[in-house]
């Protein structure tokens, strides 16, 4: 199963396209068939959120995906303001549901092998107790993006900056 936390990659791609004067998009079905390796896929879940400003660009790449068979989860963005009155938005709870799926999944005994799709340190728990309960995990992340930790909690890491033309949207 593979397991992809859209807006950590999101920020990293943005984070890889500004220090490489690059404008890389990822191919998400071509991501696909590089984290899995030849290995049989039971499932792929894209955890996302919305934006309400690019709702039609956002509307046909979630539909894209959908009819490649991932699993879409998405949660609204939330309005909040700062201490010192300034307006922001965020996602919340999208880590805990990708989280909550991954070990949920695990101890179900729904996969042996599970690739994480970020480099965010939150991660780092919930893949010590799927490992703990024998399942394999895979981390996959954008070198900008891999928290120190995570470079050593996985089976195994994929430097998605070392796969680039691979995994490019054509």
């Amino acid at each position: 199963m593979i397991f992809i936390d859209g807006s950590n990659v999101f920020r990293s791609m943005h984070n890889y396209n500004v220090q490489n004067n690059d404008s890389f998009r990822i191919d998400y079905m071509k991501l696909r068939d590089e984290l899995c390796a030849g290995r049989n896929m039971i499932r792929i879940y894209y955890y996302g959120s919305e934006d309400d400003s690019h709702a039609d660009l956002q509307k046909g790449f979630l539909g894209k995906l959908k009819s490649n068979g991932f699993e879409v989860i998405i949660r609204s963005l939330k309005a909040y303001r700062s201490p010192n009155g300034v307006e922001y938005v965020s996602e919340k709870c999208l880590d805990i549901a990708l989280a909550t799926d991954f070990i949920s999944l695990a101890w179900e005994g729904a996969f042996d092998t599970a690739v994480i799709v970020s480099g965010d340190a939150d991660y780092m728990e919930a893949i010590k107790r799927v490992k703990q309960k024998g399942r394999k995990v895979e981390i996959a992340s954008f070198r900008n993006s891999l928290a120190t930790d995570m470079r050593t909690v996985g089976d195994r890491t994929v430097i998605l900056d070392e796969i680039i033309e691979k995994i490019r949207l054509s």
